[in-house]
């Protein structure tokens, strides 16, 4: 009981974690337009975090293992509130980029709940509990750019800044009151097994080719995720086509309150149907492929 307790806290972590994520990421575009930056800036302010997560997230993984998950927890929920809170409040594009900077460092919520799931789980009974996080991805980025879209047309990055830090807030109070450290203290290390999982993985030449595969498509995503809404804004919701006048990293592009707003709902409304169908083939479409293939394949 105690462990289906703590596998329930973990997926509300990993939900509320993913969603405010999920608010976020579509309007980056929108008010780094908003306070000046380029089609090039507004791609680093969104490169910017998973920068930083490449970089932190090895020393999180270190530190979950010699302190334990919940420490490690809890830091990452201080550090995406503190994060979210000068999003709320940033009024220039230097700010924006801090924000995402100490999100992105502190970024460790997704990964140290997969630890907890290594931990509280049977080998045999690990694909299920991945499957919880699997989960929330999904839910995370059906209900975070709906959400994004709708306070951001309401009351900007204001709105959306403090409405992400109050479900960072309600993690940091679940998991203080209501979840317990999981980490034992013979257990192995959970980086080393992933370092050595993924480097055994890889010389399958048919997991090689699948990593790639997946590389291309997410680069490919991650190019529309993040300037979707300049395209929006300097294409379709003018009047015609806004010049980008200045240099590599600010241009004078100014849309008034009206056009941010549409931008804002479109933007939210694009990549929450993105969310629904991406659930649909992954969780129908796809199962009953590989249920097929696997029917009809050898025997």
């Amino acid at each position: 009981m105690a462990r289906e307790a703590s596998l329930r806290v973990v997926f509300g972590i990993a939900v509320l974690d993913l969603i405010g994520f999920g608010i976020l990421i579509p309007q980056l575009g929108v008010y780094g337009v908003r306070f000046g930056a380029s089609p090039f800036a507004v791609g680093l302010l969104v490169a910017v975090y998973s920068l930083m997560q490449l970089v932190a997230a090895p020393v999180m993984g270190r530190l979950s293992d010699r302190f334990g998950r919940r420490p490690v927890l809890l830091i990452s929920q201080v550090g995406s509130l503190l994060g979210y809170v000068l999003f709320a409040f940033a009024h220039t594009l230097p700010l924006l980029f801090l924000s995402r900077v100490i999100d992105g460092i502190s970024g460790g919520n997704v990964s140290t709940a997969q630890a907890v799931v290594a931990d509280i789980t049977k080998p045999h009974e690990r694909a299920r509990g991945m499957g919880i996080i699997g989960a929330a991805f999904g839910l995370g980025f059906v209900l975070g750019p709906a959400l994004g879209g709708v306070l951001g047309a309401w009351g900007g990055n204001l709105a959306i800044g403090l409405f992400a830090a109050g479900l960072s807030a309600v993690n940091l109070f679940n998991t203080w009151f209501f979840l317990p450290e999981t980490r034992k203290a013979d257990s192995p290390s959970a980086t080393t097994r992933t370092l050595k999982g993924a480097m055994s993985a890889l010389t399958l030449p048919v997991v090689g080719r699948c990593v790639v595969l997946v590389l291309l498509y997410t680069v490919a995503f991650a190019q529309m995720e993040g300037t979707f809404s300049v395209y929006l804004l300097t294409r379709f919701l003018s009047s015609g086509p806004v010049p980008l006048e200045g240099g590599w990293l600010v241009h004078a592009v100014h849309p008034d309150a009206a056009i941010l707003k549409e931008a804002s709902l479109r933007s939210g409304a694009l990549f929450a149907v993105v969310g629904v169908l991406s659930a649909l083939v992954q969780g129908g479409l796809m199962r009953r492929l590989v249920a097929s293939g696997g029917s009809g394949g050898r025997g």
